[in-house]
Parts: C-alpha cells; sequence; structure tokens
C-alpha cells in the first residue's frame, strides 16, 4: 500500500534534538509513516510534489528492524542533502530484519514552501528503536539538528 503525506506521527519531547513516533497496523504501514514524518519535519508540513517514484533497497546495519529504518532515513537524508529531494510517498514492498525494499516518491525541496522545516544533520541511534507491542508496530527515532 502507497501511503502520503500527511500521516500521523508524535513529536517525542527532546532537549536538544527533535524525535518522532509513529505506529501501524504492520511494520510496513509503520516504516512507511517513520519516512513520511522524517519527510514533514523536513518540510515544516508544506506540501511535497512527488514528480518520480524511485525503488530504494537498504541493509540493516545488524540491528534488526530498527537497524533497516535507520538505513533507510540516512539514505533519505544523504538524497536530501545531496539531491535536494524528499520523500512524499512511500509503499513498503518488502521488509525483515535484513532489510527493505521500497518505492519513494521524491519531491524537490522548495524554499518558500518548506521554509519552516528543520534542518536535520544526522539520524542518531538514541533512543530508537521499532517493534510490536499488543498487535501494533511502534517506531521511533531521535534527529540531530
Amino acid at each position: 500500500m502507497r501511503y502520503e503525506l500527511p500521516q500521523p506521527f508524535q513529536d517525542l519531547d527532546h532537549t536538544a534534538d527533535v524525535g518522532v513516533a509513529v505506529e501501524g497496523a504492520s511494520a510496513e504501514e509503520t516504516l512507511a509513516r517513520l519516512v513520511l514524518a522524517f519527510a514533514a519535519l523536513l518540510a515544516g508540513e508544506g506540501p511535497v510534489v512527488v514528480a518520480r517514484d524511485e525503488r530504494l533497497a537498504v541493509a540493516s546495519d545488524g540491528g534488526g528492524l530498527t537497524g533497516v529504518a535507520m538505513a533507510l532515513l540516512r539514505e533519505l537524508l544523504f538524497r536530501f542533502a545531496t539531491e535536494r529531494i524528499l520523500p512524499g510517498a512511500c509503499e513498503v514492498l518488502r521488509l525483515d530484519a535484513h532489510g527493505a525494499e521500497v518505492v519513494v516518491g521524491f519531491g524537490s525541496f522548495d524554499l518558500e514552501r518548506h521554509a519552516d522545516g528543520l534542518d536535520i544533520k544526522a539520524v542518531t541511534r538514541h533512543q530508537a528503536r521499532f517493534e510490536e507491542a499488543d498487535g501494533r508496530w511502534r517506531a521511533q527515532v531521535v534527529f540531530d539538528i
């Protein structure tokens, strides 16, 4: 299933950084929502006009689903830093403890539309998690700003 902005997420109270928490009925939905929460922070809640889809594959750094989520977010931050593109849609095709394959709908960063976006410098391991509890999937990540 393809998820698009906006998606619900919760801001995590953190002293020097910014964090998000998301949940979903499946691990795939939760990963897609995590990607879009990240995009919402970069876009400052401004709309992202999807111009192209790209299939991405990422491998876990050994940390299970948390590691997979971290690897994907780091790849997306790299794309933002080098190409000034950000996700506006996400479909998770495959997800397991070893890696993920996703289709991301990218749009261009627009300084006027996304003026309220945050300057995210890094995806941190601090408080990162991706887990199932009581039949729901939950994930959270803290970003260095």
